[in-house]
């Protein structure tokens, strides 16, 4: 399998624009992912505190909070050169997740069950990592293979939240400022600005959840639908190609 350019520059323009990005503000996207917002967080009056804390130790708190949350929605829009990439991935628990992720006119419908990975790409895809052999092996068909497997780890990094915010949020370590108060679709929020315009949005009421990464123009990464029911299943039998059973 030929190395692709999907599986490998996603998750690193996911850090690059969302750590390195410039300027601030939400995009029309994440308006519309934010108008969800506000339902998705544990409803709460109390403040959880978070906001009269050091902003290192509120970005620990958030990433430990999201990381467990109990279920989670992520999305986002924004672009890496002249391709437009996107993500809407479902996570159940650490250990469950589904979801899409797209460059260009490459596509990958992902599930993940424990160390399970299914992958399912359109043919534009599948002819990145091979050739026209693969698309006739794979064409229509969940590819079955583990999150080791080091020919797909890129791919099945999608599906792991913990590691998608290590991607995203441990750039920068500890240079993040603590900024003034804000909102995400009227849920209030304590924001931590970077140096070059990004900014978290973490939850000040209920569980210091993760709201939504802004980088501006480049654009954002929206956490909505806390604790709603998320059904992840592996995929009909007869729609799988287990690479293991063909080795």
């Amino acid at each position: 399998m030929r190395t692709n350019k999907l599986a490998l520059v996603v998750p690193a323009a996911l850090a690059l624009t969302f750590i390195a990005g410039c300027g601030t503000g939400t995009g029309d996207a994440g308006a519309d992912q934010g108008k969800k917002a506000a339902a998705s967080a544990t409803p709460s009056v109390a403040s959880n505190g978070v906001d009269e804390l050091a902003a290192a130790e509120i970005m620990s708190r958030a990433r430990k909070a999201t990381a467990g949350a109990p279920s989670v929605r992520l999305t986002g829009r924004f672009k890496e050169g002249g391709d437009d990439l996107g993500l809407d991935f479902r996570f159940a628990g650490r250990k469950k997740a589904a979801g899409t992720v797209q460059m260009g006119n490459q596509h990958i419908k992902l599930t993940r069950i424990g160390s399970t990975v299914y992958f399912k790409g359109n043919d534009a895809f599948l002819r990145s990592i091979g050739d026209k052999n693969a698309v006739t092996l794979m064409s229509g068909k969940y590819v079955k293979t583990t999150s080791k497997d080091p020919d797909f780890a890129e791919i099945a990094s999608f599906s792991n939240l913990s590691g998608l915010l290590g991607e995203l949020l441990s750039a920068k370590g500890s240079d993040w400022d603590k900024g003034k108060a804000g909102t995400v679709a009227g849920k209030p929020t304590v924001t931590l600005s970077g140096p070059d315009g990004e900014q978290v949005h973490v939850a000040t009421q209920g569980q210091p959840y993760l709201l939504q990464i802004d980088a501006g123009p480049q654009g954002s990464l929206d956490f909505v639908s806390y604790g709603e029911p998320v059904a992840v299943e592996a995929p009909p039998a007869n729609t799988v190609l287990d690479l293991g059973s063909m080795q």
